[in-house]
């Protein structure tokens, strides 16, 4: 099996080979001048330093101590993520020349031998221990099984992959992120983009969701479409220019409610879409297989979805079921999906492959 490493994972590779502690000095460490146990001296009198005073004046002194070191820790963490981030994206945008000084075969042994954990490299050796690095731009075996991370530079690979069933593996965000602050959540799944089959899970995972999901709305004015993106109109093989249209005559043999569209938007240009579906008032959401689906669900609101997604077991497939959808429960199927979505951690260290193996029978 080949694991395919894009130019991401090998510069955060060369990035964990420079001394960033002396790299940092160039920058300078944050200097300490301790504002808060300043502000108290300044503030002292001679009454605080009478002897009944002092295990008073200790605590504050300790309080304020505490405080300015904490201060100062943040700042030089700060230093340190800023000193990290210029340094990756000087060699990212310089990747080429790092690999053609080093050389890319000099470049992968040092990587595999070496403990630095990433996505592709620590996931791929846990799936096959034997599996051989390759660089992403290089790969042109389809027929070969390997380890895909991400859509975005992959995508006539993916459609190819799928579309011939030729065997590979993927990595990509996982469901529930749209919960969390910062993404949380990554996905593997075997031959496909997402696991949509059915498959029995412990409750034990529970606990990862940072909350339930809303219970199912009873009535509502609207659907939405949500319209998909370049990439899933290529792997489901339908015309961006007309898909919406044709769902909307659909539609409308079975529904006279109000129909709203959105626009795959890039991520940095989207509106939460959480919030958005919690705000309004829709009878249920539409899509090829769009996460939105998890979403929708976790806000009450109803599902249909068109291609394999993780909610298919818990959403209506048919434009023909608007007035019927389904509302059931969905106890079994967030087992299963605790069980279809893993930390950074748990891909590398090997915990994903080993519950992907045992649950979902690839």
């Amino acid at each position: 099996m080949k694991l395919l490493i894009n130019n991401k994972e090998i510069a955060h590779f060369l990035l964990s080979l420079l001394d960033i502690k002396k790299t940092i000095q160039d920058e300078g460490f944050a200097v300490a001048n301790f504002p808060y146990t300043n502000e108290f001296i300044n503030k002292l009198n001679p009454k605080m330093l009478e002897s009944r005073n002092r295990d008073k004046l200790k605590d504050k002194i300790l309080r304020n101590v505490k405080d300015d070191l904490s201060l100062y820790k943040d700042n030089i963490e700060r230093i340190i993520d800023h000193t990290r981030e210029k340094n990756y994206d000087r060699v990212h945008g310089n990747i080429e020349h790092f690999i053609d000084k080093l050389g890319l075969e000099n470049i992968f042994e040092q990587y595999v031998n070496s403990d630095f954990q990433h996505f592709v490299k620590s996931t791929g050796l846990n799936i096959d221990p034997s599996a051989e690095l390759v660089r992403r731009k290089d790969f042109d075996s389809y027929t070969e099984d390997c380890l895909i991370r991400n859509t975005v530079g992959n995508e006539e690979l993916l459609v190819t992959k799928v579309d011939k069933g030729f065997p590979f593996w993927f990595i990509d965000s996982g469901y529930t992120n749209f919960l969390e602050p910062n993404k949380k959540w990554h996905r593997l799944c075997r031959n496909h983009l997402h696991y949509g089959s059915a498959f029995a899970a412990p409750a034990d995972r529970l606990g990862n969701f940072k909350e339930f999901p809303k219970p199912w709305r009873e009535s509502g004015d609207k659907i939405l479409i949500l319209e998909p993106g370049p990439f899933a109109a290529q792997v489901f093989h339908v015309d961006l220019k007309t898909w919406k249209y044709s769902v909307e005559k659909e539609l409308r043999k079975h529904t006279d409610k109000k129909i709203v569209f959105r626009e795959k938007a890039p991520k940095k240009e989207r509106d939460p879409l959480f919030k958005h579906l919690l705000d309004e008032d829709y009878h249920c959401i539409v899509s090829i297989n769009s996460n939105a689906a998890t979403e929708a669900i976790w806000a009450g609101i109803p599902a249909i979805t068109l291609d394999k997604h993780i909610t298919n077991p818990v959403t209506v497939n048919s434009l023909s079921d608007v007035n019927n959808l389904y509302k059931g429960s969905i106890a079994d199927w967030l087992c299963m999906l605790s069980y279809s979505q893993f930390t950074k951690e748990e891909l590398m260290n090997g915990t994903a492959k080993s519950l992907v193996d045992r649950y979902q029978n690839v």
